[in-house]
């Protein structure tokens, strides 16, 4: 099994590298694929290039074998609708794919495209943020959707459609080091050490 990590990755930073770790263990996958979006559908055009955030990307991934990265959403340019990626990958896994989201993302399903054959064709793995629980996911889906939908905290061989996943708290976000730059304070620990070279080499997100 593998699974996959979608997202804007502007940039990718620790907090990334290691909660996709923590559930590759976890969840006993033998691959975390990394897809970074071309434009996500509920935010403002990147201001980087894409060959920034990619590269920034490789250079990130690059010492972990379980790792991999899928060009897909960018190569394929426009709004990038997870559905897509995800019927993608059902028909060459063959089963329904595993996704990887936060909880606050999730939260948001209902604005998706077609977020019930999403539900029908994906097992999500809800990475929790800020205080989200359980019980949140579980109120969340039923008052948006008004259906059966099996939502865990326990592995059960992927029999439930939605898995919560309380690991570890590294409150780090992509918006923390944008501003960080902006405002010229260190992003040293908050990003491998090549991506803030790259950062400062590149003069990113200054503006």
């Amino acid at each position: 099994m593998i699974g996959l990590f979608g997202g804007s990755f502007n940039p990718i930073h620790i907090g990334h590298l290691r909660i996709a770790e923590d559930i590759r263990e976890y969840f006993k996958l033998s691959k975390i694929v990394f897809i970074p979006a071309y434009q996500s559908p509920l935010k403002e055009r990147y201001k980087i290039k894409d060959e920034d955030r990619l590269k920034m990307l490789k250079l990130s991934v690059k010492y972990n074998p379980n790792f991999d990265i899928d060009e897909i959403e960018i190569n394929k340019g426009g709004k990038s609708f997870t559905i897509d990626t995800i019927l993608y990958y059902k028909n060459k896994l063959g089963y329904n794919p595993i996704f990887i989201v936060g909880s606050d993302a999730f939260l948001t399903l209902d604005k998706w495209k077609e977020p019930l054959k999403l539900l029908d064709n994906t097992n999500f793995i809800v990475v929790s943020r800020d205080e989200d629980t359980l019980s949140t996911l579980k109120n969340y889906l039923k008052s948006k959707f008004n259906r059966g939908i099996s939502v865990s905290n326990i592995i059960e061989p992927y029999k439930a459609k939605v898995y919560f996943f309380k690991g570890r708290r590294l409150d780090i976000s992509a918006t923390e080091i944008r501003n960080r730059i902006k405002e010229e304070k260190p992003i040293t620990y908050l990003v491998l050490p090549e991506v803030e070279i790259y950062i400062r080499n590149k003069n990113l997100y200054k503006v």
